[in-house]
């Protein structure tokens, strides 16, 4: 869990990226922005991004912690 939180949590430099995004959207693009952050290229497809991933980038979105 500490990994996970290390490695998909949104840095402080990186949330005036965010803009006005909101709901889908902004999950979306978080996960887009720290897949590529770790990887150096965005994902090929869904099958790349791990449940436990969505679901705890989607708990900070709903909660605004994103």
């Amino acid at each position: 869990m500490d990994d996970l939180v290390y490695h998909w949590t949104l840095l402080d430099d990186e949330k005036p990226l965010e803009g006005n995004k909101s709901g889908a959207t902004r999950l979306g693009f978080v996960l887009l922005l720290k897949f590529f952050t770790s990887y150096g290229r965005f994902p090929r497809g869904r099958a790349e991004l791990a449940d436990d991933v969505v679901e705890c980038e989607a708990k900070q979105v709903k909660n605004g912690a994103v």
